[in-house]
């Protein structure tokens, strides 16, 4: 007798302990913070490498930090959310593959990327194929050209960007002799076209253009730098990303060229002031609220804490400040994650794209965004200011 009241005081302790274990299992899932149910799987191609390497290292950065931030407070209704990230190394047909892998092996109900124009063109084919949501980080005016069913983008167009530019040189500056200098790669040839066509509205002219490589050596770029200053220009507008741009704005200080620089949104970045040292200063280019944010945006308003609770975030993370590129990866899987949100996490593909069209009033690092059927761009030139390296310090540029 005495064996079977032991025998039964074990078993049901041993009873107690599971469920113990059990109810302790629950309460977890329960919790702020646990996520139970199956993932919401996100494809991400980006340039960790090559060219656009400054582009995609802090797209990255921010998109698996928003994530992780995401996932702790819950995921979505349950679900966490699992990136699966590839490096096109800056090579187009490298992000056609990239996005082929990620479409045909891992089930994403959305893609993210690229981080160059000419990638995220050969990732909208496949896209817009295979009727598959891309939010893309790319500023090129073409991507959105054609069929844009399938596409969406965070950053400001490079038509915004090149209006916002000219604008810049007319009103303030006062001058209107324009020398060129571009990149022969698709964001730079993007910019081109678009200062030619709309210098004349601004009563500027264009009396030089010059594309480079993206790799030019100091000797070519002092070339380049000949031949447009023969034109006699007021001011020299550069349209690329790293390193040319910086390359030019040192060579411009070596060989004494004192008229006022101007870049393009593609240098909204750290490493253009690393790059370029003590010949950044004065430079100024056009980009988004959030470089400047505490010194044009309203402290409380939803915009000034949006970025805040970026930037405070983003520091401690990685110990770096935020940057414009850092800022299209944070907006890329925002609005993706928002429309989830919506519309709930087993929505398909299509009621998915569908979702990210009705995005109205999105508050983002680049702006608010207001998609539609005819506009999946999102933002406008509002979204826009013009600012000055001071100091090796970004300063709203004085009007």
């Amino acid at each position: 007798m005495r064996f079977m009241k032991v025998r039964t005081f074990l078993i049901l302790l041993a009873v107690a302990a599971l469920a113990g274990s059990l109810l302790a299992l629950a309460g977890c899932g329960g919790q702020e913070g646990a996520t139970t149910k199956e993932p919401i799987r996100i494809g991400v191609v980006l340039s960790e490498s090559g060219a656009n390497e400054p582009l995609g290292k802090p797209e990255r950065n921010a998109i698996e930090l928003f994530v992780e931030r995401l996932n702790a407070s819950g995921g979505i209704k349950g679900h966490p959310v699992e990136v699966i990230i590839k490096d096109d190394q800056s090579d187009s047909n490298k992000a056609q593959q990239a996005v082929i892998e990620l479409l045909e092996q891992e089930d994403v109900v959305a893609v993210i990327g690229s981080s160059g124009t000419g990638p995220t063109l050969a990732m909208k084919q496949e896209c817009t194929k295979r009727h598959i949501p891309q939010v893309c980080m790319a500023a090129g005016a073409n991507i959105m050209e054609g069929d844009i069913t399938w596409i969406f983008r965070t950053p400001p167009t490079a038509t915004e960007a090149g209006k916002k530019a000219l604008e810049y040189i007319s009103e303030v500056l006062k001058v209107k002799r324009v020398a060129l200098l571009y990149d022969t790669n698709a964001f730079g040839t993007d910019g081109k076209n678009v200062v030619e066509k709309e210098a004349s509205s601004f009563g500027l002219e264009v009396v030089a253009s010059e594309g480079y490589q993206t790799n030019d050596t100091e000797e070519t770029i002092d070339t380049h730098l000949t031949n447009v200053m023969t034109a006699k220009p007021e001011v020299i507008l550069v349209w690329g990303t790293n390193p040319g741009p910086a390359i030019i704005a040192k060579r411009m200080r070596d060989k004494g060229i004192n008229i006022p620089y101007v870049g393009s949104h593609g240098i909204a970045n750290q490493q253009f002031i690393q790059l370029a040292g003590e010949a950044a200063n004065g430079v100024v280019f056009p980009a988004g609220k959030m470089l400047i944010y505490q010194k044009v945006l309203e402290p409380g308003s939803p915009e000034y804490e949006f970025i805040k609770d970026f930037d405070e975030a983003y520091r401690e993370a990685y110990g770096q400040p935020i940057n414009t590129f850092a800022g299209h990866g944070w907006d890329a899987i925002l609005i993706i994650t928002e429309a989830l949100k919506r519309v709930g996490p087993s929505a398909t593909p299509e009621e998915l794209r569908d979702e990210i069209e009705r995005t109205e009033g999105l508050v983002g690092t680049a702006g608010i965004f207001n998609y539609s059927a005819r506009d999946h761009n999102g933002l406008s030139p509002d979204d826009l200011v013009m600012v000055e390296i001071v100091n090796s310090q970004w300063e709203p540029a004085g009007r």
